[in-house]
């Protein structure tokens, strides 16, 4: 479909929420299907990386013979490329008219010329690919070339980043240039009223965080009636009957065109769970436990069995098994105790779920409490997934552990993946500064190539080898002496940690040192700006979850710069690689120097959940290099691999949800 056809007019607008469902919902190929994905995709990457360096270079030139002319001749050339791209002949040529236009107006309205690699990001981006660009290299106007093309189509371009700040911060930088070339912009933050929505989502350009862009799609779906079909839509255009009440609630207007901002973030760490919409609250004859009353005794219960006697736990698979020994022990538990416990499956699965909480789940790591709420923390990102909720009841089990009172349990009334909402956009596209260990499943699953483009200036950043401790003690103490020997030169410091606990623990150490450092995490995420804009100057020193602060460029000061840039040092290897070398990237920027290395301990997280005793036994016991070196690549495959698996399972499960919820609505 040619994507840059004539809009649709205002008077239809009813319409094309209708028309615009593309809900594509290819399933992921399987058995030797899976084969021909792959050899399809790497013809799709050489095509679209075919000529793209020169053609960028054109571009450019063609720009910069664009500076001597007057503002006026400037809107003549707006008016005609756009009138070319809706047009849709020549496509390329057209596009290409548009990026030198678009580059021009940038430099006019932000003062920065666009590099050749940033042009090679944009045409990536226009091909429907994703674009591997380094941290630093621009990508917040690289995106301005794709979307101001896009945004020309009149049907919507969402620009998706990872959270409000971000989302508010880039369209308040872009928004001069697309004034400029006609398009209107539209933000959609948390604070942004229901009410108000609609009409950013009715701009040409509509800037948001993905869960704002994904939950107003689950309202929507409460407020629209299952009679809204096209039928329905085209007999109220038909009768002049005006809009139906349903149609004033829904905010969306259909799903063009997104261009996504780390785009591995959001359609591969955020799709390990499905959002979910619940609401119409149980009642007490349901025969379920609105109070959560049941959790709060089921914690009590799991505080008096036994690790290894009662029950055992596998951490690879984050799995609790009751034992012989501990089903007795639940009877005697339980015999005293109201109706509910009588039933033996009943009891055993509820009291399961209590010792998952007590024993997988773990504050600072795998979630933090705010505003006396539990809030689920990616352990891939360190960022909290805001309006998630663990289901099954163990949201409910872990409240109850800490002490909180469980929230009331609810049915799910709407929900879907992240595979299944992004397959609905007729053009998807994203950068980011870490996609090669994903492209095959951005492939599989989305249909989009991955493509890296050159970084403008060399990385001279040094990264040095990985240090190996027995202990996590020993590792922690070494990381804060190193610290404290940096910081004495001046050299800016950023600490990088897995999980929020970590980085508290650190950020105490260094404090009894009489070091004084910035932590971000996941429960400063408000601090989070006005920690990244001082990380890179002389003399600070910041700990943060590995991801915290992504999005934001580190900075530094010319001091920093010729006492050698910022100093990175990991605490712990990542399940995902591409994890690790985000942090890397944070330092050696744009040519900028610094150095990177990685502390690690055989008591790590990655080690302990990775099945491998043989090669943990012989790591530790010969502390042979080789031995350790495929020990962590291992454990990161196979983590990794874990990690695929279990979002393929979200989204087949999502699948059957859709399907059984349709089914009960008939």
């Amino acid at each position: 479909m040619n994507l840059f056809a004539e809009p649709p007019q205002p008077a239809s607008r009813r319409l094309w929420p209708v028309l615009s469902r593309h809900n594509k919902r290819t399933p992921p190929p399987d058995g030797f299907d899976v084969v021909g994905s792959w050899f399809h995709g790497k013809y799709a990457q050489k095509a679209i990386k075919a000529d793209r360096t020169e053609r960028a270079q054109r571009i450019v030139e063609a720009s910069d013979a664009l500076i001597n002319h007057s503002d006026a001749a400037i809107r003549e050339l707006i008016d005609d490329v756009r009138t070319a791209v809706l047009l849709g002949t020549d496509r390329a040529g057209s596009i290409d008219n548009a990026f030198a236009v678009t580059r021009e107006v940038i430099r006019r309205e932000l003062g920065l010329s666009l590099y050749v690699e940033q042009v090679i990001g944009g045409l990536i981006m226009a091909d429907g690919a994703c674009a591997e660009m380094a941290t630093g290299e621009g990508k917040t106007v690289t995106a301005i070339l794709p979307t101001a093309l896009l945004g020309w189509s009149g049907r919507g371009v969402h620009v998706l980043t990872v959270n409000d700040y971000l989302a508010n911060r880039d369209a308040e930088i872009t928004s001069p240039v697309y004034k400029r070339l006609g398009l209107s912009v539209g933000v959609v933050i948390d604070d942004t009223p229901r009410s108000k929505r609609k009409a950013a989502y009715d701009s040409d350009i509509t800037y948001a965080a993905d869960k704002q862009i994904v939950f107003d799609y689950l309202r929507d779906q409460l407020d629209t009636p299952p009679a809204a079909s096209l039928a329905g839509a085209l007999l109220h255009e038909i009768s002049g009957d005006g809009e139906p009440e349903w149609h004033s609630k829904v905010v969306h207007r259909g799903f063009n065109a997104v261009i996504i901002d780390e785009v591995d973030s959001i359609l591969i760490d955020e799709a390990a769970t499905p959002a979910i919409i619940a609401a119409e609250e149980l009642g007490e004859g349901s025969g379920e436990d609105p109070t959560g009353a049941h959790h709060k005794t089921a914690a009590l219960i799991a505080r008096d069995l036994v690790l290894d006697t009662d029950y055992k736990v596998d951490r690879k698979l984050r799995h609790v098994e009751i034992t012989d020994e501990g089903r007795e022990r639940l009877r005697e538990l339980t015999q005293s105790l109201p109706a509910f416990w009588t039933g033996p499956r009943r009891s055993e699965e509820i009291v399961r779920t209590a010792l998952i909480a007590k024993e997988i789940q773990v504050l600072g790591d795998d979630y933090i409490i705010r505003d006396d709420k539990v809030e689920i923390v990616d352990r891939s990102t360190g960022r909290v997934l805001e309006g998630r909720q663990w289901q099954m009841g163990l949201h409910q089990a872990v409240e109850a552990k800490e002490g909180l009172d469980p929230t009331r349990a609810r049915r799910t009334s709407t929900r879907i993946s992240y595979a299944r909402f992004f397959q609905q956009y007729r053009h998807l596209a994203g950068m980011s500064g870490t996609l090669s260990e994903v492209a095959n499943e951005l492939w599989r699953t989305y249909d989009v190539a991955v493509v890296r483009v050159p970084t403008h200036r060399p990385v001279i950043r040094e990264e040095r080898e990985d240090i190996v401790y027995s202990t996590e003690q020993e590792k922690l103490d070494a990381v804060v002496n190193k610290v404290v020997e940096v910081h004495s030169t001046g050299q800016p410091v950023l600490v990088g940690t897995r999980s929020v606990l970590t980085s508290e623990t650190i950020g105490k150490m260094l404090a009894e040192r009489g070091i004084e450092c910035n932590i971000l995490n996941a429960e400063r995420e408000a601090e989070e700006a006005a920690i990244v804009q001082v990380a890179g100057k002389v003399g600070a020193v910041t700990v943060a979850t590995n991801m915290a602060g992504r999005g934001t460029d580190i900075k530094l000061d010319p001091k920093s710069v010729e006492l050698g840039g910022l100093f990175v040092i990991g605490t712990e290897r990542n399940s995902e690689r591409r994890v690790d070398r985000q942090l890397f990237g944070r330092s050696g920027r744009q040519g900028d120097p610094g150095v990177a290395q990685m502390h690690v301990s055989l008591d790590d997280q990655l080690i302990h959940s990775s099945g491998l005793p043989p090669l943990i036994w012989l790591a530790r016991t010969t502390m042979f290099k080789p031995f350790q070196s495929l020990l962590w690549k291992q454990a990161q495959l196979l983590a990794s691999r874990r990690a695929a698996s279990h979002r393929m399972t979200t989204a087949k499960s999502d699948s059957w949800q859709e399907l059984a919820m349709h089914t009960a609505k008939r």
